[in-house]
């Protein structure tokens, strides 16, 4: 990360500006301006690769090889052509290299599709063409990662390529026989963990589609909607705008599929708002932070990581979702608390009336776009596959855009957003490769049973301090790779530990999933942070701090899915109620205790107190629970009967 940039990067002021700052934020290179016949090939291919999948979402896969070969290969091909191999390059222009590589990835593809078959019937025989094209396809994923997302998950899929080769120079458990070129190459290329593999599948099916749904829905001006709505009733609100970005954020974000997007696309508003009614520059970068953040826990969609456990775990999607419904609402129960009582703190005020567009005449201009999310939650409830949901989701944006004259989407339009969703997804698909050579190197060595008899080793088969080494290993991943990628990685590696330490397979997901995401937050690399402080003008660190607190479910969580599995709504009826009870107490009482507010600011043995009832709540036993219960009772009885009396002088002195 660019210190300087972080410092003196302004808010983005028009659509480019948003791009580029989030292709810096997620450390994506610049893309090439193209004008004139390269531009309008480029849009041309993009509009025709989504057009593809959204046949294939609405009319099914036209086969497994050609689903997950199509996916892989153009979005190589794009990157390779958008995406300049080094600063030197030219930025108007296609050279003769990138030429070249494109045109080998189209050869490799096609190969691959066209062969797969008879690869797949002579496995453990490869030909001399099947080891070409598949060392030239493993050097075109390196090189893509290399290219759109930098040098870092370039070297740990070069790292595993050679630990796959050089394994039995390793000590101890690391230690494996190795294996050939010719084994690594094939199984990278043709085996269902390599390149195309199941997470090629996963990107292809399910993850592409909803950035086009999301795309979409800000081509319609739906996404405006979403902001302005939540804006016009909470805006007169103590702190409204704070509040509005808690809503707005968690919304966009569930569909985006990024923080650092979300924070970039809706910070925009929100930041100067908050900062309009009160709030310190750190303070409204950081609360955008974690309200951009959330949206990627949030259901349905999960910022598409709920598509992505349910192909790992083989749990059904809808499971995932249903049991993910109340920790999302409590981390943004949290976050709104800690929002109203800052508020308090501070003394703020919301906004005039004056200031604020009418609710209904709001409404009225943008209700219908709520019909695209409603019946795309419909579809998933009912048990339409994702892909058929995103794909009447995308064509109903397009005939509500309609309703009103000013959202209208014409062939241009919708061809643009066609262009766009494809361009837009790069970013992530740019990874499918470099993540199929460490999965595929994972399976191919038995690293992932190695590592988790390393973490039980290391953690000496004490839970807490495994999930810990979970948090560290994704945080580390985060400073470099996307929280999506970061998942991925450790739900292959670290499960299997957890699983082995008595967490059950959803929960073992769900703590790492949640863990993926603190690396957004948690300074001295948080991404998502940085990109808020930018657009506030804030100290970066600052804004760092500032979201780890705002975000304490994230390093909660993963604590209550181990040790309080009643919060996914499993086991008896009473425990889960009571459970759910205890944990959401337990947050209640922790804002409190974070921001020295209840019904009035708190003494310091209050404070010490409810952080106390805040752990016993959290613990969630049924001896703890009761205890916490009598703790936040006799608390707010007290602070109930001397909010009004002048104690309240003696205690703002105290405290």
């Amino acid at each position: 990360m660019n210190k300087d940039f972080v410092a003196t990067q302004g808010p983005p002021q028009t659509e480019q500006d948003m791009e580029k700052m989030i292709e810096q934020y997620e450390g994506a290179s610049s893309k090439r301006n193209f004008t004139g016949f390269f531009g309008q090939f480029i849009a041309f291919i993009a509009a025709i690769f989504t057009l593809f999948f959204l046949y294939q979402g609405a009319f099914g896969v036209v086969s497994p090889e050609a689903n997950r070969g199509v996916y892989v290969g153009i979005t190589i091909f794009l990157c390779l052509l958008i995406y300049p191999a080094s600063k030197k390059s030219p930025n108007d222009k296609i050279t003769i290299l990138d030429a070249l590589l494109g045109i080998l990835t189209l050869v490799t593809t096609c190969y691959f599709i066209f062969m797969y078959p008879q690869m797949a019937y002579r496995i453990g025989f490869v030909t001399t063409p099947d080891l070409i094209m598949a060392i030239i396809a493993i050097l075109l994923a390196l090189e893509t990662v290399r290219r759109v997302t930098g040098n870092i998950l370039f070297f740990i899929a070069l790292g595993f390529l050679l630990y796959a080769y050089f394994g039995n120079l390793l000590p101890g458990m690391l230690s494996h026989k190795g294996f050939s070129i010719t084994r690594i190459a094939s199984f990278m290329y043709a085996s269902l963990y390599g390149i195309y593999g199941s997470v090629a599948s996963i990107f292809a099916s399910f993850v592409f589609l909803f950035i086009t749904f999301g795309t979409f829905l800000e081509y319609s001006g739906a996404g405006r909607f979403f902001i302005d709505f939540p804006y016009s009733l909470l805006g007169r609100a103590r702190g409204g705008p704070a509040k509005v970005a808690v809503l707005a954020s968690g919304f966009m974000g569930s569909i985006n599929g990024s923080a650092t997007a979300n924070v970039v696309t809706t910070g925009t508003f929100t930041i100067p708002l908050m900062k309009r009614v009160g709030y310190k520059p750190h303070m409204a970068g950081a609360i955008e932070t974690v309200a951009s953040t959330g949206g990627m826990l949030m259901p349905p969609i999960m910022g598409a990581g709920a598509f992505i456990m349910a192909e790992f775990t083989g749990i059904p999607y809808w499971d995932i979702v249903k049991v993910s419904i109340i920790p999302a609402i409590l981390y943004y129960l949290y976050l709104y608390l800690m929002v109203d009582f800052q508020a308090h703190n501070l003394g703020l005020k919301g906004l005039n009336k004056s200031e604020l567009p009418n609710p209904m005449e709001v409404f009225k201009s943008g209700w219908y776009f709520i019909i695209p999310v409603i019946v795309i939650i419909y579809m998933l409830i009912a048990g339409y596959s994702p892909p058929m949901a995103a794909v009447i989701a995308v064509v109903l944006t397009i005939i509500c855009s309609w309703f009103n004259k000013e959202t209208r989407m014409y062939p241009k339009d919708i061809f643009n957003a066609l262009a766009k969703s494809a361009i837009t997804s790069l970013t992530v698909g740019a990874t499918v490769g470099a993540i199929g050579v460490i999965i595929g190197v994972v399976y191919l060595t038995g690293l992932g049973l190695k590592f988790s008899d390393i973490m039980l080793s290391l953690s000496g088969g004490f839970l807490p301090l495994a999930i810990v080494f979970v948090a560290v290993a994704s945080y580390a991943l985060g400073m470099g790779v996307t929280a999506t990628t970061s998942y991925i990685i450790l739900g292959v590696l670290a499960s299997p530990a957890l699983q082995e330490l008595g967490v059950a397979l959803l929960p073992a997901h769900l703590i790492i999933f949640w863990a993926s995401q603190i690396a957004n937050v948690n300074p001295p690399v948080c991404l998502a942070a940085f990109a808020a402080a930018a657009i506030a003008k804030a100290e970066p660190m600052k804004t760092g701090l500032t979201s780890m607190i705002f975000a304490q479910p994230l390093y909660i969580m993963p604590f209550v899915f181990a040790y309080a599995p009643a919060i996914l709504l499993v086991g008896e009826p009473s425990d889960i109620y009571r459970t759910i009870a205890s944990v959401t107490l337990g947050m209640i009482l922790a804002a409190c205790f974070f921001q020295n507010w209840m019904l009035r600011k708190l003494m310091l043995v209050e404070r010490l107190i409810m952080a106390v009832g805040a752990i016993l709540l959290i613990l969630a036993g049924s001896a703890t629970d009761y205890i916490g219960f009598i703790i936040a009772g006799a608390i707010f009885i007290f602070q109930l009967l001397t909010r009004n009396k002048k104690i309240n002088k003696s205690l703002d002195t105290a405290a």
